[in-house]
C-alpha cells in the first residue's frame, strides 16, 4: 500500500490557491459571495470562483427565461392587436403583388406606345 499524508497537509498541498482577476472580482460580487470588492482576499481556491461563476452562470439562464417569456408575451399582443386591425401576412403580400402587377401593365404600355 502507498503512503497517504494525512488529511489536512494534503488539502493544503493541493488547494489551488489563485489570484482572482478583476472578471473574478466581479463574478465573486454579482454571486453575492463578498460584499465589497476590498473584502476579497489576495488568493482564494479555485472552487470558490468556479462555484461563483455557476451561481451567476445561473442568475444569467434565468434573466434569459424571463426575458424570453416577456418577449413572447409581447409577441403574442401584438399579433393579436395586428390581426384586430387586419393587419396580416396575406393582405399585405396581395396588395405588394397586386402593386407589381399594376407598375408592370404600366411599363408594357408604355414600351408598347414607344414601338409605334
Amino acid at each position: 500500500m502507498l503512503w497517504q499524508p494525512s488529511g489536512a497537509s494534503c488539502r493544503s498541498t493541493f488547494r489551488n490557491d489563485r489570484r482572482p482577476t478583476t472578471f473574478d472580482k466581479k463574478i465573486l460580487l454579482w454571486a453575492g459571495r463578498f460584499k465589497k470588492e476590498e473584502d476579497i482576499p489576495a488568493l482564494l481556491s479555485s472552487e470558490v470562483i468556479k462555484a461563483a461563476a455557476s451561481r451567476v452562470r445561473i442568475k444569467i439562464c434565468y434573466i434569459t427565461m424571463a426575458l424570453t417569456l416577456l418577449g413572447c408575451l409581447v409577441m403574442i399582443i401584438s399579433g393579436k392587436q395586428a390581426a384586430g386591425r387586419d393587419d396580416t401576412l396575406l393582405r399585405m403580400n396581395t396588395e405588394k403583388k397586386a402593386m407589381w402587377r399594376a407598375e408592370a401593365e404600366t411599363e408594357l404600355e408604355a414600351a408598347a406606345m414607344k414601338a409605334q
